[in-house]
């Protein structure tokens, strides 16, 4: 079933866009000027937290946004925290919750999603940049192009695939992140780009199938950190 909404960097190109309106009825392409620097200015995933229960914005995210998800009905809440232009101040909406753990670096998340979560376990990681680095498949497996958080993950207990950031596009830097590439629609992991453009692209797919899930390239190119794929309904 296709999502009323994904959100998605806008400087992706034409292919992507033209792919996505496969999965979703609107696609807002994400954009903001002066808030942030650039490279992150069109990431979604600087802006917005979602898990299964919580869509959190931040109170400076851009009025497009704001606009179409009350045009289309879809609930959020309104973060503390705005964003801003320094490295601790554009994470407070970069983390990962699960049913059971909410992850994220410690002292570097806004505080309704601390409350909102308060009955999981905190698991605390060395990497502030959470969603942009690693990516939750379910409870139990992830994948991430971050060694400190891949050692995070598997020293308490998790199974997490190491991904090398080697040839994934960003704007602006040489690397990008793994977490920024990919978003999910159901039982599908959709990447903006082909994974198996990448030396690990073959194993990196193995492990996402292995975990029961589907695989779609939106590309035919490289991997491209757009700060994700967030699919609303």
């Amino acid at each position: 079933m296709n999502s009323k909404l994904v959100i998605v960097d806008s400087r992706c190109n034409k292919e992507i866009f033209n792919r996505l309106s496969n999965f979703s009825d609107n696609i807002l392409p994400f954009r903001t000027q002066g808030v942030t620097y650039e490279s992150i200015s069109c990431h979604p995933d600087i802006f917005i937290y979602q898990d299964k229960e919580h869509l959190i914005i931040a109170p400076n995210a851009p009025q497009p946004l704001f606009k179409e998800l009350e045009k289309l009905n879809i609930a959020y809440q309104i973060g503390n925290a705005p964003i801003g232009e320094l490295l601790h101040n554009s994470c407070f909406y970069n983390c990962i919750a699960t049913d059971s753990h909410l992850f994220h670096r410690q002292g570097f998340t806004d505080n309704i999603i601390l409350r909102f979560n308060q009955q999981k376990k905190f698991v605390a990681l060395p990497q502030s940049y959470t969603r942009c680095s690693m990516f939750a498949l379910d409870s139990e497996h992830f994948i991430t192009s971050d060694e400190g958080i891949n050692k995070t993950l598997q020293k308490n207990g998790f199974h997490s695939f190491s991904f090398s950031p080697e040839e994934i596009k960003i704007a602006v830097h040489r690397n990008g992140f793994l977490g920024g590439t990919c978003g999910r629609l159901d039982n599908k992991i959709l990447f903006l780009g082909n994974p198996l453009a990448h030396p690990d692209g073959t194993r990196l797919c193995q492990f996402i199938e292995k975990n029961g899930l589907e695989v779609v390239s939106l590309s035919n190119g490289p991997l491209y950190d757009g700060g994700g794929l967030f699919f609303l309904s």
